[in-house]
């Protein structure tokens, strides 16, 4: 029955994967993220669901850290929050214990880290290297990127004119139907 509308909400579907994707790209965040991303339009046509892996929307909105200001007064990210707006936030007690450093470590392990020296040259540990890399993490944030939210609200702008538009064309064809 709405036909039209249901193909302008599956193209401005795929812009906005589309586009999520090139933003995760630009951000060098390739991967399982990007490869999960999908949506759904519900077979009425008026819904749009979006979905992707869990810490998408950390990825996404950025995470607050617990305490910038602990971290090391030499360390590059002494006193600065990453993500001071951000509705997610280190240290409040909802996420999993210990689900960062293992991620970390995980991280650690795929990734060639040549540089992960001390100052006298000698290689550091990776579980010395997993803590201070999640002790980082944990106390500084994550940045946003809005990899998802930018390409959405672009979306959201521009769908309010084609779906009256795509609307409009449905009403014409079923009258057109209906009067053969």
């Amino acid at each position: 029955m709405l036909d039209e509308m249901k193909a302008r909400l599956e193209a401005s579907s795929i812009n906005v994967i589309s586009e999520s994707k090139q933003n995760l790209q630009k951000e060098n965040k390739v991967g399982e993220l990007s490869n999960s991303l999908r949506y759904e339009v519900e077979d009425d046509g008026f819904a749009i669901i979006f979905l992707g892996t869990d810490y998408g929307s950390f990825v996404d909105q950025g995470v607050q850290g617990a305490n910038p200001n602990k971290l090391p007064r030499n360390a590059k990210w002494f006193g600065i929050n990453k993500a001071p707006t951000s509705q997610f936030r280190f240290g409040s007690g909802t996420g999993q214990k210990g689900g960062l450093r293992g991620a970390i470590d995980k991280w650690v392990v795929s990734k060639p880290i040549m540089s992960a020296r001390n100052k006298k040259g000698q290689f550091i540990p990776r579980k010395s290297l997993t803590f201070l890399i999640s002790r980082s993490i944990y106390l500084s944030g994550i940045k946003t990127t809005n990899f998802f939210t930018n390409p959405f609200n672009k979306m959201k702008t521009n769908l309010i004119k084609e779906l009256n538009f795509a609307f409009a064309e449905d009403i014409q064809e079923t009258i057109f139907k209906n009067n053969e």
